[in-house]
């Protein structure tokens, strides 16, 4: 089996929230947004369900019956689409977001140091925090200056704020520049 194209994964809640930032001034239904968005109205509903417990969207009554309620945006958080349990409260970031975003802050970094310093706020053992360098070492990212026995790394490319994420498939994926920026491909494909 021979792969042509790489898909890039959805974001369901940014996809969601852009819509809604794109019509503050108007209230808009479940379906509109489904329709809008090509999500189901479930994902739609459960997401915006989550963003009126945190305050960011209000929910209008239909005029009569059958009407269906109307959704608006109050509160705008910015470009990034609101991390939200479906109760309503703000979620912790991913670890991987921890490390990306401690990375470009050193610039250089052993894994101890890497980990002693994620470990501050998000506890990340040494293994997960290895396994996330050595794949971004292996799309670019970062330069081991070290040896096989003990890594360095220096950072090479600081796209963005966004972490790149690592794919089921063994594909890293980068949302600052929309982009796959590495896959790998078995053997048998």
């Amino acid at each position: 089996m021979s792969v042509t194209t790489l898909t890039k994964p959805r974001n369901r809640r940014q996809e969601i929230w852009n819509c809604l930032r794109g019509n503050k001034d108007r209230l808009q239904t479940v379906s509109e947004i489904a329709k809008a968005c090509q999500l189901s109205g479930n994902t739609v509903y459960t997401y915006l369900k989550a963003l009126n417990k945190g305050g960011f969207v209000s929910i209008q009554k239909g005029s009569d019956f059958c009407s269906p309620y109307g959704y608006r945006l109050e509160r705008d958080a910015g470009v990034d689409a609101p991390r939200l349990s479906d109760d309503g409260q703000p979620l912790k970031c991913p670890v991987t977001e921890a490390l990306w975003r401690t990375m470009r802050i050193l610039k250089t970094f052993d894994l101890d140091s890497l980990t002693a310093h994620v470990n501050m706020t998000h506890p990340v053992s040494r293994s997960m925090a290895k396994v996330y360098a050595q794949h971004l070492e292996a799309a670019g990212y970062l330069k081991n200056t070290g040896n096989a026995r003990k890594k360095s790394f220096v950072l090479l490319k600081n796209t963005g704020s966004k972490a790149p994420q690592l794919l089921a498939v063994r594909e890293v994926y980068d949302p600052n520049i929309n982009e796959i920026v590495l896959r790998e491909v078995p053997d048998y494909e």
